[in-house]
């Protein structure tokens, strides 16, 4: 392939080639130095093809090129960046703003994002660990019945009064000192309805007794089979207290404040109270929830605080003062679980649907006992003084708890 015309042929020598331009100046060569005329353009030699020069792997300088480019020094650079506009006209004024502030924004929503899910991935790991806790610790046993299923969930709670040294008031064995039964209906509404201990019913292979009597002789499933029996509902799922539960649950809260307008003096217990609130212990909130001797209302009365220590509890525990603490967190859990028998199918979060619910009904004013008849009805054959439900009212009573449409007006704390 041939050289582009605008060059000399590869075989002239630079000297030469220049020499046979017209008006080509010539070179003063003095020693072994070559001092041309000022304003002389010089160019490289060019090696003819076959040559030995070192020079001619090299590609070839043309005039407006350096022959060795400039070292790099990074203090030497001292160009301003360019500025957006200039490179690219395009962009209109009012975005350059825009283009300037875009990024820190951005950076911080990456971050508010990422503490949020941190945040949010530390809260669930902590539950699945409070929920393996109680799953792994909490007490079970055989309780449901196996009947049809019923619309909505039902939650049965027995506190049992195994005194086990801690009250003496001439109770022998265990009894279900107190029957709660929450239900929430298929609508969602959830009532809580206290049982009195001693109401009148039917135990399944016993005949009529009062209902605690069936915790007695069949334990917990006959106790299911009688409050089913009596109710109409299903029992899904069974939740038992003993009665240390009590104190080791307040305690693991760090105490309770109960408001309660009587002041009594339990002869049984030597527990007195004075009209008023009080921060109490786990002890404490026991023997108030427990008294029933020194209260006009005898078992109604005691329901009812029964029923305010529950809803204490509930309210203590969902507080941002435990909620925030995982060493009252931790606590809690194992008291509860330590406090706590359930059913087999019963899970922590069954668990935690009970309590929601509970507190659901307390906001509602949808707790409370059945209509009554008598508070001191007794049926002869040797059974004692029992509570009787009103007939008139109850199965109606019933029907509106299992539909969810009962009215806090249902509840009834005083005989008719």
């Amino acid at each position: 392939m041939g050289l582009p015309p605008s060059f000399p042929p590869a075989s002239a020598s630079p000297r030469e080639a220049e020499g046979a331009r017209p008006g080509a100046k010539t070179a003063i060569t003095v020693g072994n130095a070559q001092q041309r005329p000022a304003g002389e353009t010089k160019y490289l030699p060019v090696t003819p093809v076959g040559g030995s020069s070192p020079e001619a792997s090299l590609p070839p300088t043309y005039p407006h090129q350096s022959a060795t480019p400039p070292a790099y020094s990074p203090h030497q650079n001292t160009t301003p960046p360019a500025h957006p506009q200039e490179v690219n006209p395009s962009i209109p004024p009012a975005k350059l703003g825009r283009i300037r502030t875009r990024h820190p924004v951005r950076r911080f929503f990456l971050i508010l994002l990422f503490v949020i899910l941190v945040a949010a991935l530390v809260i669930v790991f902590w539950g699945l660990f409070l929920v393996a806790r109680v799953d792994n610790q909490i007490g079970r046993v055989d309780a449901l019945s196996g009947a049809a299923n019923t619309p909505g969930t039902t939650w049965l709670i027995a506190g049992s009064d195994s005194r086990e040294g801690l009250v003496n008031d001439g109770t022998e064995g265990q009894r279900s000192d107190s029957i709660i039964l929450v239900h929430q209906a298929a609508n969602g509404k959830a009532a809580v309805v206290s049982l009195p201990r001693d109401t009148y019913t039917q135990i399944p292979g016993k005949g009529a007794a009062k209902l605690n009597a069936a915790f007695s002789w069949g334990g917990p499933t006959l106790l299911v089979q009688s409050v089913e029996g009596l109710t109409g509902l299903t029992v899904d799922h069974y939740v038992q207290v003993g009665m240390s539960g009590v104190s080791e649950i307040v305690d693991g809260l760090g105490g309770i404040n109960l408001c309660w307008d009587q002041t009594f003096h339990d002869r049984m217990t030597g527990f007195g109270w004075e009209a008023g609130c009080h921060d109490v212990d786990g002890n404490a909130a026991l023997l108030f929830s427990r008294m029933r001797y020194a209260d006009p209302r005898g078992d109604i009365g005691r329901t009812d605080r029964q029923r305010l220590v529950i809803s204490q509890v509930l309210r203590k525990s969902l507080s941002p003062d435990v909620i925030l603490s995982p060493p009252k967190q931790v606590a809690l859990a194992d008291a509860g679980s330590s406090a706590l028998t359930v059913d087999r199918d019963m899970k922590a979060l069954d668990i935690a649907k009970l309590v929601l619910a509970m507190r659901q009904a307390s906001s509602d004013g949808l707790q409370g006992v059945p209509p009554i008849s008598s508070l001191g009805y007794n049926p002869g054959h040797g059974v004692g003084s029992t509570v009787l439900l009103d007939p008139d009212k109850i199965e109606g009573f019933f029907a509106a708890l299992r539909e969810g449409t009962l009215t806090p007006s249902d509840f009834q704390t005083q005989p008719s």
